[in-house]
């Protein structure tokens, strides 16, 4: 019993010795994970993010001028309306440079933009195909469904059903293409803002357009102020 007093001390010591060096182990664990986590989100240069249509880097939405993000902001608020098309943060968005269209809601917290093909899922989830792809038959129903299609190219638009295998021809019309879920015959297209050089995706669903157009004329009555989101 006395040699187990005796050696009790020293336990004890050696207990301590040992929480103190962990935890400084854990510390320096701590700080190397921080320092690798600000070499490759600061230090080390990131991709430029790529049009999926043209190919070519895009600029960020920050650096449109502030008078166009108003036009843009004021086009959907007032023009295109609808829960699906808010106004957005032009600092979270990236810009083509060739068309002008303007995609939405793909810079993170740390200012890395990625855009890809599944763009088209993120602002509407749906099954889309092209509407160059669809029968007059097809068209003809969407049209019935819609009521009006203003502002969206029916004109112009590529055969094949896959917004992917857009061809060259298609690319750079204004404005760009329209898609088609042929199950809830909603469209997902380009519309031009009027003014300005750019271009914003419009969700329309059918029935929207008699919705919105009651909702805008009494907006339009009360003038409101719009502020353009910064975060």
């Amino acid at each position: 019993m006395n040699q187990f007093i005796k050696w009790t001390p020293l336990l004890l010591e050696v207990d301590n010795l040992n929480i103190a060096l962990f935890a400084l182990f854990v510390i320096a664990c701590f700080f190397i994970l921080c320092l690798y986590a600000f070499y490759v989100f600061w230090l080390v240069p990131s991709r430029p993010a790529i049009s999926p249509y043209t190919k070519q880097p895009l600029r960020f939405g920050e650096d449109v001028k502030l008078s166009s993000a108003e036009t843009i902001m004021r086009f959907l608020h007032y023009e295109v309306g609808g829960y699906d098309n808010k106004v957005f943060a032009m600092k979270k968005s990236m810009v083509c440079r060739d068309t002008g269209r303007i995609f939405q809601d793909c810079v993170n917290a740390m200012g890395r933009a990625q855009v890809d093909w599944t763009f088209l899922q993120k602002r509407c989830p749906g099954t889309w195909v092209s509407w160059g792809s669809l029968t007059d038959e097809q068209k003809q129903d969407i049209l019935d469904s819609q009521g009006q299609v203003d502002g969206f190219q029916t004109e112009k638009s590529c055969p094949h059903p896959s917004p992917r295998a857009v061809t060259e021809e298609y690319i750079y019309i204004k404005p760009g293409p329209l898609y088609v879920d042929l199950k809830t015959k909603v469209l997902l297209g380009w519309k031009c803002v009027p003014g300005t050089i750019f271009e914003v995706l419009v969700v329309q669903r059918p029935g929207d357009k008699q919705l919105i157009k009651d909702s805008l004329a009494i907006v339009k009555k009360k003038p409101t102020t719009i502020l353009l989101k910064d975060s």
